[in-house]
This record gives structure tokens, sequence and C-alpha cells, in this order.
């Protein structure tokens, strides 16, 4: 399934690149900046689903609103920020690690090495438990619809997966 997501969005990318860029006006940039910031989260929830990823139900706890995505082999979660109502201008994609492979010179090494998706933090494990890491990917939303999330989701998928891959969770 990521990889069905990362295709589709690859896709949409290139479609994206291959439109001729358009001259903005003043008055087309003044529009833009009056039109509010921000997504539904049903809309964000729907696009992903549009896209290939399983969505949960909308989760409220604690002050958090979220909802987690079934990607292929990864769970992550979409956490939603600066809301009024359902419409939030900033959301977070988010996901968490747990396996004996994971080290802090891994997370370490990660995070020297990357530019956009970081980890977090790193927690070394119990005596019971295994280390686990988050890593974190924020997007502040502009005016305008679902589309603004192709890129930076693209950016997110390959990257998680990527990460997945250091920290030894596929092994």
């Amino acid at each position: 399934m990521t990889r069905r997501l990362i295709s589709t969005l690859a896709a949409t990318l290139a479609l994206v690149a291959a439109t001729p860029a358009l001259a903005w006006t003043g008055s087309q940039a003044t529009a833009q900046a009056a039109a509010p910031s921000g997504l539904d989260i049903n809309a964000v929830s729907g696009w992903i689903t549009s896209k290939g990823g399983v969505v949960s139900p909308i989760q409220r706890e604690q002050g958090e609103t979220f909802f987690t995505v079934q990607d292929g082999e990864l769970t992550w979660m979409v956490f939603f920020y600066g809301c009024t109502g359902d419409v939030c201008t900033d959301i977070q994609y988010s996901a968490v690690f747990s396996n004996a492979a994971i080290t802090l010179e891994k997370i370490n090494a990660w995070n020297q090495g990357q530019r956009f998706l970081k980890a977090a933090f790193f927690a070394p494990g119990s005596p019971e438990g295994q280390p686990s890491t988050v890593v974190q990917y924020d997007l502040l939303l502009q005016p305008g619809g679902v589309e603004q999330l192709n890129d930076p989701t693209a950016v997110w998928v390959g990257l998680v997966d990527q990460f997945a891959r250091h920290v030894g969770y596929f092994e």
C-alpha cells in the first residue's frame, strides 16, 4: 500500500510540475491572503483514504484530535492543531517504532543525515520492553484544498518508510 500511495502521489507531482506556472496579480495574492487557512479534518481523512490509506475514526482525547492511518505495513497518525471547530491550520504526521534494533546511535545518525523527517526522541526501553522512537513531520496549512497535502505527504510517506528500514522495523 505504501508503494501505491507513493506512486499516486508521484504521478500527481509530475502532473503539477508539467503545468505552467501562473503569474500572480495583486488581486490574486490578496484573495489568497484573505482566504481562511486550514483544512477540515474529515476532508483530510477522505483525501488520505482516496490515496489508499485506511483511516481510523477521528479520536479526541485529552485535548488532542487525531486519527491513525494504516499504510501497508506501517501505521502512522495525523494530529490536528490550531483548530476552530473541525477546521485546523496545522497538522502533524507521526509514527512510533519499537524493536530491539533501535539504538540511540541509529537515531542520531538518522537525524544528522536527514533534513525533513526527524526522530523526536529515543526511549531505551525497560527490562520488559523494547527501545522505541517517534518520528514527526509538521505541516503548516495554507488557504486552499487538500491538494496542498500532495507534496508534503509524498515526502512523509517516502521518508517514514526509509526510517522504518533504518531502525530495523522491517527486519
